[in-house]
């Protein structure tokens, strides 16, 4: 065998002697122990010497120390396929057309993304980010690369990096990477975030306003579906009026903390269900429409429902809907097709609406003065078990409708009950009786009765 096909180790061992050649090659080759590993560069040896000492025989400090090189191996992995990715793109040029224009603008063939995804098993889509990412800190963003392979420099906070300056032209990312990324490591990624915010401000401040500008046009909000009933409602808003809402949420929260075994994050949400109610005035409530059988609406059985919009419900779920809402029934034959759409909806009619709010001028929980234009016509008996008639309908302010919808299920809470007369009964979860009288209007005197004195004289 050929010296220079052997190990560098080897060939210093047979070239300098058994004696003095053995203990430097012994050197080079022994796994690190857990006392060195924070001072290695994040690279595979470091990765077989946490991987060959078993962490039970670890002490508390080595066991951090390998978490810690671990997590600069991850940031080093990232950078080396990084790299290799950015290398793959440019096997890959863009075809150009037949004039020798570039169709997208992009140097990349536009299906390298495909092979990245293939090779990965990922989506199409996911191979495209990946590989754009790969460009972006490559040609963008060089000495973050750099800093990744050293392990300074997570993923995360490459993103947060990325994020910031995205927006900034190549020129003057150089200028943001020297200010930023001394003392990188020893930054969380939201610390890092902050001074980029800095930094992108300091070299463009003009754009930066523009910038600002621009984005408050795209304010939104939105609703994703999510599991088990749920939905996830976000908004976009200016950072000044996302952050006052959220304290005013609190503020509302903290209020009403104690009062009952909700947490912090379910009382802001809470609130902002009131919030929002409260505001909309006497045509808020929107019309949803529910697939669901009499059967599970009755409660003789538990088949789930559907919730247009949405998807699948339980049955509980569709029940408090019905209760709660202004809902719609859709029929289904028994494949689940649609084939009608109800006549009948939970909504009283616009007369009865008018009848019920000139009743009750107020919201009917004890003490409440919420107007009743303002509030949520409720059914006091669920429907349809309750009809949607006036001694089953009255006038409750949307804090006050969910009190009464939450706590009707459980064995302690506030219980509604409303006689014939109109008058409704509030029990407390002590058992204490509260009793609210509909508004009457003050009957009229009876005439009074005179008698005529007659100016005829007797005969």
């Amino acid at each position: 065998m050929d010296d220079r096909q052997l190990p560098p180790g080897v060939v210093s061992v047979l070239s300098t002697g058994f004696e003095d050649g053995l203990q430097p090659w012994l050197d080079a080759i022994a796994l690190p122990a857990p006392d060195g590993w924070e001072r290695l560069a994040p690279d595979g040896r470091l990765a077989d010497g946490i991987a060959t000492h078993p962490a039970d025989l670890l002490t508390d400090d080595e066991v951090l120390a390998g978490i810690a090189g671990l997590e600069r191996i991850a940031s080093w992995v990232t950078a080396t396929q990084t790299r290799l990715m950015a290398e793959f793109a440019t096997r890959r040029p863009h075809r150009r057309d037949p004039h020798g224009r570039l169709s997208n603008g992009s140097t990349v063939d536009e299906f390298a993304g495909e092979e990245i995804a293939a090779a990965l098993t990922l989506a199409p889509s996911t191979g495209r980010r990946r590989l754009d990412w790969a460009l972006t800190l490559a040609e963008r963003l060089p000495r973050t690369l750099t800093a990744m392979e050293r392990g300074e420099v997570t993923y995360a906070k490459a993103l947060a990096i990325h994020e910031e300056t995205s927006h900034l032209p190549t020129d003057a990312l150089a200028g943001v990477e020297r200010k930023i990324l001394p003392g990188a490591a020893d930054k969380t990624p939201g610390q890092l975030r902050r001074i980029v915010k800095q930094a992108v401000l300091d070299v463009d401040a003009d754009s930066a306003q523009k910038r600002a500008e621009k984005a408050r046009t795209e304010r939104r909000v939105g609703v994703d579906a999510g599991a088990d009933g749920m939905a996830t409602f976000w908004a976009v808003l200016p950072a000044a009026d996302a952050l006052g809402l959220y304290a005013r949420l609190s503020d509302l929260a903290h209020t009403n903390r104690g009062a009952d075994d909700r947490s912090m994050d379910q009382l802001r949400a809470d609130a902002l269900v009131d919030l929002v109610w409260e505001n909309a005035g006497s045509a808020a409530a929107p019309l949803v429409q529910i697939v669901v059988t009499e059967a599970t609406l009755t409660g003789q059985d538990d088949t789930p429902a559907e919730l247009l919009g949405y998807g699948p419900i339980t049955a509980q779920t569709a029940r408090r809907i019905a209760a709660d809402g202004v809902w719609q029934a859709l029929h289904a034959d028994f494949t689940g097709a649609i084939t009608g759409v109800g006549q009948k909806t939970y909504r009283p009619s616009a007369a009865l609406a008018r009848l019920i709010r000139a009743r009750d001028r107020t919201c009917r929980w004890f003490g409440c003065r919420h107007p009743a234009r303002t509030c949520d016509i409720d059914h006091t008996l669920h429907y349809p078990a309750g009809k949607t008639v006036t001694c089953n309908l009255a006038c409750l302010c949307r804090r006050h409708h969910r009190v009464k919808t939450r706590d009707e299920n459980r064995k302690t809470g506030w219980k509604m009950t409303q006689e014939p007369s109109g008058a409704i009964t509030w029990t407390s979860p002590t058992g204490r009786a509260y009793v609210t009288q509909p508004h009457t209007i003050p009957k009229p005197a009876p005439p009074t009765m005179r008698r005529e004195r007659t100016n005829s004289s007797p005969n």
